[in-house]
Formats: C-alpha cells, sequence, structure tokens
C-alpha cells in the first residue's frame, strides 16, 4: 500500500517525538505505536521542563508585565536590539567550551572520544538548544530591568548603603580606607585592569560548564545563574543605588585619574542614565539598555563567588585561583567606586543561595527521575 499523508504526518510526529524524548532522557526500543496508551501519556507527561526554563520563563513574563505596567513599551524592537546580536555571540561560547573540556579531557586522561560522541548526540544538542535559549531569555530580563530602574522606583538608597558600610566596619568607611591605602601607590592601576578582566574570565568559566558532557553539571549550574541574575535585577529595582563614585564623588577625585578603564566606564553609564532620568518627562531617545546603572548587589562580586563554587566542586586544581579572584574583584568593586562594601556581601549571599538551591533542585528532580523510572519498569512488566 501506498503511503496517505495521514500516514506520513502520523510518522513524521511519532519521529519528532521519540527526538524530543531522547533529548529528555527517555529511550526505548519500541515504537510509540507498540507502546500501551497509559504508558505513552506517562512517558509524554515526563516531558516537562527543566527548573531553569521554569524559572527564566517567569521570569521574562513577570519583567514584561511589570515594565508595561510602568507604561513601558516592550515590544519586539526590545527583543531585535538586546537578544539577537546575542545569539552569535552565545554560539561562540559555547564553541569555546567545547575546546576548553576537549583540552582537559587530554590533560587528565579521559577519553576525548567519550566526550565527542556524547556533545554530537541528539540529547546534548537539544540541552544545548534550551540552555541557549533560556541564557538569552535571563539576558533579556536583566539587562532591560537594570536600564528601567530610574523609571520605575526614584529613591536612591545610597546614603543608607555608605551609614551602612560604616556601620558594618566599626565606624570606618571602607571606601574611603582602600582609597587612601592606593592614592599615590600605583596599585590602583593594577586592580583597575583586573575589574575590566572580570567579563573575560566569568566568559572562560561560563563556556566551560555549559559546555560540560554531562547534564547533572550543566543543568544546575544554568540554573545557578538565572537565579543570581534574575535575583540580583530585582534587587536592584526594590533598593536603587547609583554607587560611591557618583554620590561620593570627592572620595575618588585624586585617585580616578589612576583608572582610567574605570573613569570611562562610568562616564559613559552616567550620560546614559541622564538619559534614562529625561525619560521621566518625555521620549526615550538613543540609549543603551547594556549601560544601565545599579549598585546593589554586586553581580561582579557575587558572580565571581558562584563560579568559584562551581569550580570547587568541579575543577579542585583551580580553586584557590579562584579564590583570589573573588578577592580581587571584591576589591575593585571598592577601589574603583563602583559599589559599596555591602554591595557585595549581599552578592555573595545571593550566589551562595543559588548555588544550594540548584543543586538541591537538580538533586531532588534526579531522585524523582529515577521513581519514575522504576514506575516505568513496572508498567512494562505489568504490560508484557
Amino acid at each position: 500500500m501506498g503511503k496517505t499523508p495521514a500516514s506520513i504526518i502520523r510518522r513524521g510526529a511519532h519521529g519528532i517525538l521519540d527526538w524530543v524524548r531522547a533529548s529528555n532522557g527517555v529511550h526505548d526500543s519500541a515504537s510509540l505505536e507498540d507502546t500501551p496508551l497509559n504508558l505513552r501519556f506517562f512517558r509524554i507527561s515526563r516531558l516537562k521542563p527543566y527548573p531553569f526554563e521554569v524559572v527564566s520563563w517567569l521570569g521574562l513574563l513577570t519583567v514584561v508585565i511589570f515594565l508595561r505596567s510602568h507604561d513601558l513599551r516592550i515590544d519586539w524592537t526590545t527583543v531585535d536590539y538586546l537578544v539577537l546580536p546575542f545569539i552569535p555571540i552565545m554560539g561562540k561560547i559555547f564553541c569555546l567550551g567545547i575546546v576548553m573540556q576537549m583540552v582537559l579531557s587530554r590533560v587528565t586522561g579521559q577519553s576525548l572520544k567519550t566526550y565527542l560522541k556524547t556533545i554530537f548526540s541528539a540529547r546534548w544538542i537539544a540541552l544545548t538548544v534550551r540552555l541557549l535559549i533560556v541564557v538569552l531569555i535571563f539576558n533579556y530580563n536583566y539587562f532591560w530591568l537594570k536600564v528601567c530602574v530610574p523609571l520605575v522606583n526614584f529613591r536612591l538608597w545610597d546614603e543608607a548603603y555608605w551609614k551602612l558600610d560604616i556601620w558594618l566596619h566599626f565606624g570606618y568607611s571602607p571606601s574611603v580606607l582602600l582609597v587612601e591605602l592606593f592614592t599615590g601607590t600605583g596599585l590602583a592601576g593594577w586592580v583597575d585592569s583586573w575589574y575590566q578582566l572580570w567579563h573575560y574570565t566569568t566568559l572562560f568559566a561560563v563556556a566551560f560548564f555549559v559546555s560540560a558532557a554531562s547534564p547533572r553539571i550543566r543543568r544546575p549550574f544554568i540554573l545557578s545563574c538565572v537565579l543570581i541574575w534574575t535575583v540580583g535585577a530585582w534587587l536592584y529595582v526594590a533598593t536603587p543605588a547609583l554607587g560611591p563614585i557618583y554620590v561620593y564623588q570627592e572620595t575618588w577625585t585624586e585617585l580616578i585619574s589612576e583608572m582610567p578603564s574605570a573613569r570611562n566606564s562610568q562616564v559613559a553609564l552616567w550620560n546614559n542614565y541622564q538619559k534614562m532620568i529625561a525619560g521621566r518627562t518625555g521620549g526615550l531617545r538613543q540609549f543603551n539598555p547594556t549601560q544601565g546603572i545599579a549598585a546593589m548587589p554586586s553581580l561582579h562580586v557575587g558572580f565571581h563567588w558562584l563560579l568559584m563554587l562551581w569550580i570547587r566542586r568541579q575543577v579542585r586544581p583551580l580553586y584557590m585561583p579562584a579564590v583570589v579572584a573573588v578577592g580581587l574583584t571584591f576589591l575593585g568593586s571598592i577601589v574603583t567606586g563602583w559599589h559599596y562594601a555591602v554591595d557585595g556581601y549581599v552578592g555573595i549571599v545571593l550566589a551562595q543561595l543559588a548555588f544550594w538551591i540548584s543543586l538541591r533542585t537538580e538533586t531532588s528532580r534526579r531522585t524523582e527521575t529515577g521513581q519514575t523510572k522504576a514506575l516505568d519498569n513496572n508498567l512494562q512488566t505489568s504490560t508484557s
């Protein structure tokens, strides 16, 4: 008999479903047509989103509703401006990560062939696509929330954070103390250079972890990233602060000239901030959504802390360099004037919580999956 359109569509649907099931770790030698009806629907019910997808999509929905409720236009233009340009960047990150994983396999004596076989599997590729989508979503959420802070919350908490810093440090301001220590030493330039390297250090670390062979590394890692950047952005909205360099400029009068990278970035962000302020009474024109100003919490410090935790768990030999990186980033956040010390403390707490939650969530999910597989086996036995 010839193939009818209905049979072609049915076979195509079965093929797609089999591929999706494989991407979620569901494997079966029997075809869908040979599967009992109750077992078929049971397996389809297992094709549910991962926790990192739930958090990111809920975050997107919340951001859109929140910003629209403040009469801010959130439409396809915002996606075109902030999401589409990141797609090729993310592709390069994944390629970089694959190269790093291959090098690690060679150095540690692990099977390179096994890793290559894994990354060309449907399951690994499908998870990679899902990771890419989620990274684009939480980047979108983060940047638009951050840049729109002056349009949705006019109050600034800088004075409160400055006083809290002094109270926490026994009557001394860490900002004033460190500025006085670094002025005239020539060390400020080195700190400034390190702080500018933050993007590259985090880029390499993210590339490495998202390109791991095991989903038990990739899924909790990206969930922790989604949590810290999502919650951090909402804290920007809840307790806005510009940072000491903008509010207490006199403290950095002498030292700022020794940190050209920080000074140039601070001027660019301030100019963009003024455009956002002007948007309170008129239309927004020619602003950059990636140049928002927000001090609390310090996600520079927080994210480096999070990466340090993952490195300690997965790449022990690099743990001490990661500890040093956190210390230098925390120091740089204060010396350059971007942050109050308390910003870094809150960033660290947020990172620690994101790490714990991601591990517990994925552990619970694996336990649930194990129970599901046991039930699956029982169903197959009962139907045989």
